[in-house]
């Protein structure tokens, strides 16, 4: 099962819960949460997405996410704790900063792919389905 979770809860607070509602689990089917998709309008930013997917997360301050809500070509790769900034205490705990890299829009997925490799983070790859409409974003 997929999980999600907010910016706040990857950059700020990390120790927080993945963005969940406890009526998924009365469901024998898969429940996602809401999206709607982008209008590439404008380059998207981290501060327009509100949820992330989770496609890796470990120790250090490393994961991968993709852009749910908005739904887009938007990835954010977190390359480890950023330990050149001072740590933010909020509610009396601790918590550093991280390292991101974003990649956004046609050939974005294959981007980011490669920098997570490069930081050592081997994710699997899927044949998925693609609307002929979004090709753009995955031609060479």
């Amino acid at each position: 099962m997929p999980t999600f979770k907010s910016t706040y809860n990857i950059l700020t607070k990390q120790d927080e819960d993945e963005v969940f509602d406890p009526n998924w689990m009365d469901s024998p089917e898969l429940v996602l949460p809401p999206t709607k998709e982008w209008d590439y309008k404008r380059p998207l930013t981290v501060e327009d997405v509100d949820i992330w997917e989770v496609l890796h997360e470990q120790g250090g301050g490393y994961g991968v996410y993709a852009a749910w809500l908005p739904y887009a070509e938007f990835y954010m790769v977190c390359a480890g704790t950023d330990l050149r900034n001072e740590s933010r205490q909020i509610n009396g705990v601790f918590y550093q900063g991280r390292e991101i890299e974003t990649f956004y829009g046609a050939g974005a997925q294959t981007r980011a792919y490669h920098f997570a490799k490069k930081i050592g983070i081997t994710l699997p790859v899927y044949k998925t389905w693609v609307e002929k409409d979004k090709m753009w974003l995955f031609n060479k």
